[in-house]
């Protein structure tokens, strides 16, 4: 398990942690692998622990009575869920979530959190930190879908995208704006997949797509994007939550 033990050291939970505060749990805990399409946990059931993503994608899902469904978000390697959950008095899954490929997970059971807590409280201040960037993520989803138009969604999500890759370089997005160069971006899953992420038909999704580049907005390759004016796109972003008209 030393592999995975590696990989937890690189995730925000685990982060900055000496290796014998979670050892024993690397080499007890079970990887439990689920294929593209199977359900890792249903809207309703209880959650025990913090879900880590080691291997492949998961979308949120949900779904309404009669089967429609909505995507909340999408966690890669390293995501977690459940750590909204972990002190809940209610306990349960408000959504379903869904292997988008073949998907590698572990559990830390309340338990287990509790006895890394009390060896390091380094652990304590990763697990807040895990909850305050759950709810700026939610935040920025609710700013995305706010957005009056499919271009000013398209535009708001495209331009966070961005935000996200230029802070791994310890850049701003008004430093590359300064920058007289083309941006691109990678969408982190099937267009089908983003279009519902965006709560938009595929159809329209792609049509925007073609549209904006039409304007010169844009580059589309496939799922790379280039970003061919960063002030136009920002232009048409309504900012801080405007009221709709």
């Amino acid at each position: 398990m030393k592999k995975l033990c590696d990989f937890l050291a690189m995730t925000e939970l685990f982060a900055g942690l000496n290796h014998n505060v979670y050892v024993d749990y690397c080499q007890n805990t079970n990887v439990h692998l689920f294929w593209k399409g199977e359900f890792i946990a249903r809207e309703g059931e209880k959650s025990f622990g913090v879900g880590i993503i080691v291997e492949g994608q998961v979308s949120k899902q949900k779904y309404s009575a009669d089967g429609e469904s909505a995507t909340l978000d999408l966690l890669e390697p390293g995501d977690t869920f459940g750590e909204d959950l972990i002190f809940a008095k209610d306990n349960r899954y408000k959504f379903t979530l869904e292997a988008v490929s073949s998907v590698k997970v572990v559990y830390v059971k309340q338990q287990d959190l509790y006895e890394m807590i009390n060896r390091s409280p380094h652990m304590l201040t990763n697990l807040l930190g895990l909850l305050s960037n759950h709810i700026n993520n939610q935040n920025k989803r609710i700013y995305t879908l706010s957005q009056r138009t499919l271009r000013q969604k398209i535009s708001s999500y495209l331009l966070d995208l961005l935000e996200q890759q230029l802070s791994e370089d310890n850049k701003t997005l008004d430093e590359a704006s300064e920058i007289v160069s083309t941006q691109a971006i990678e969408l982190p899953a099937s267009k089908e997949v983003i279009s519902r992420l965006l709560a938009m038909p595929r159809p329209s999704f792609s049509r925007e797509l073609i549209s904006m580049e039409k304007d010169g907005l844009i580059r589309v390759s496939g799922r790379v994007i280039w970003l061919s004016d960063l002030a136009g796109l920002e232009s048409g972003v309504i900012g801080d939550f405007a009221p709709l008209e």
